[in-house]
C-alpha cells in the first residue's frame, strides 16, 4: 500500500495559538527559525510531521504536536531543496526529495538515513508515488515538459518521458487508478488537466479545458461516490472534474488572483476542499455544494504556495505556507448536516 503527499514550498517555521477553524485570524501555529524552501505532512510512528528542505540543501523532520525537531537533520543535497514529496511505502515513511543540484533522493523518516544512490540528472520540480506493475514508482515533471516515472528500488528511469505534442511545462502532477490501471494526472501552462496511462504512456480520454490559463495545483477527491480532480490554476478559479468522464462538475468562484495551492479531505464524512491564492487568502469549500463554508482566511501576507491536509490530536487541519516564510496549521471546521 502506497499512501503520498506532495508539495513545493517556502517557509520558515512559527509557532503561535491554536485557532478554531481557518475563519479566524490567527493559525494553529507557525514557526520561524531556519527558512525553508520545500516541506510535506506525513507520519512517522504514528506521529504527524512536517517534512521541510531548505535552502542549504538540509532535510529536517518536525513533530506536529510538539512542535519539535525529530531525529538529526538529514544531509546530501548540496544546494536548496525545491520539492519534498511523503509516502508510505510497504510500511516504511519515506521522503522523497528534490533539488536543484540535479539529484533527487530517498530518506527513510524512522532512521532519518539516505536509501541508497540519488537519481541523477532530474530536471523535475514535483513529485508523486504510485504502483506499476508491482513496482514502486515516483513520477516527476518539470519545466521542460516531460513526465518522468522512476523505479524507486532500482532508482532508474523506467521506459520513455510521457509527453506529447502539446504538453508545456508541468506544475502539477498526482497518481491515482482508473478502472485498474494506474493514471498519471498532469497540468501546467497548457491550461489543460490530462489523464496518462503510466504503463503505455497514452493519453486516457480527451483533455479537460476550461481553465484560460497555466494549471498551478491538482487534488484529488471523491463526491458521492464520483471520483473528481480540483484544480487550481492562474485565472482565478479553482475548478472540480469528473476523473471518469473528464467532464467539468462545477467552479469555485471567489478567488483574486493565482491559486497555486488546492488540497482535498473528508470532514465529518464529508468532502471539502482547501484552496489559497495570490493574495494570502485561503478558502474552505463544499465540495458536495460547490460552496464556501464560512469567511476567508486572511492570516498569511503573501501567496499561498501550498496546502496539505493532515490529523494532529484528532483534530483534521490543513497547513498552509506563503512566499513570506509563514507556514500555518488551521482547524477545518465541522460540516453541518444537510437535511
Amino acid at each position: 500500500m502506497i499512501i503520498a503527499c506532495a508539495a513545493v514550498i517556502t517557509i520558515a517555521v512559527i509557532f503561535q495559538p491554536v485557532a478554531k477553524s481557518p475563519t479566524a485570524e490567527e493559525p494553529a501555529l507557525t514557526w520561524d527559525r531556519d527558512p525553508v524552501v520545500s516541506a510535506a505532512v506525513g507520519q512517522v510512528d504514528g506521529r504527524p510531521v512536517v517534512v521541510t528542505g531548505d535552502l542549504d540543501g538540509i532535510v529536517r523532520v518536525w513533530d506536529l504536536a510538539t512542535r519539535q525537531l525529530v531525529g538529526k537533520p538529514m544531509t546530501g543535497h548540496t544546494i536548496m531543496v525545491s520539492s519534498v514529496t511523503v509516502a508510505q511505502v510497504d510500511g516504511r515513511s519515506i521522503a522523497i526529495t528534490l533539488s536543484v543540484d540535479g539529484t533527487m533522493r530517498v530518506w527513510d523518516l524512522a532512521t532519518h538515513q539516505q536509501m541508497g544512490e540519488p537519481m541523477n540528472g532530474h530536471t523535475g520540480n514535483m513529485a508523486a508515488v504510485g504502483q506499476l506493475k508491482g513496482r514502486t514508482v515516483v513520477v516527476t515533471g518539470g519545466a521542460d515538459g516531460a513526465v518522468r516515472v522512476w523505479d524507486l528500488a532500482t532508482r532508474r528511469p523506467v521506459g520513455e518521458p510521457i509527453t506529447g505534442d502539446t504538453v508545456e511545462s508541468v506544475s502539477a502532477v498526482a497518481i491515482t487508478q482508473v478502472k485498474g490501471r494506474p493514471v498519471v494526472i498532469t497540468g501546467g501552462r497548457n491550461e489543460t488537466v490530462r489523464v496518462w496511462d503510466l504503463a503505455t504512456r497514452r493519453l486516457v480520454g480527451k483533455p479537460m479545458i476550461g481553465h484560460t490559463n497555466s494549471l498551478e495545483a491538482i487534488a484529488l477527491g471523491q463526491v458521492g461516490g464520483r471520483r473528481v480532480i480540483v484544480t487550481g490554476g492562474s485565472d482565478d478559479s479553482v475548478r472540480v472534474w469528473d476523473l471518469t468522464t473528464h467532464h467539468l462538475l462545477g467552479q469555485l468562484s471567489g478567488h483574486v488572483g493565482v491559486v497555486p495551492a488546492v488540497a482535498v479531505v473528508q470532514v465529518d464524512g464529508r468532502p471539502i476542499a482547501v484552496t489559497g491564492d495570490l493574495k494570502g487568502t485561503v478558502r474552505v469549500w463544499d465540495l458536495t455544494t460547490l460552496r464556501l463554508l464560512g469567511k476567508p482566511a486572511t492570516g498569511h501576507t503573501d501567496s499561498v504556495k501550498t496546502i496539505a491536509v493532515t490529523q494532529v490530536d484528532g483534530r483534521q487541519v490543513a497547513v498552509t505556507v506563503d512566499d513570506d516564510y509563514r507556514m500555518r496549521v488551521w482547524d477545518l471546521p465541522a460540516i453541518p448536516r444537510q437535511r
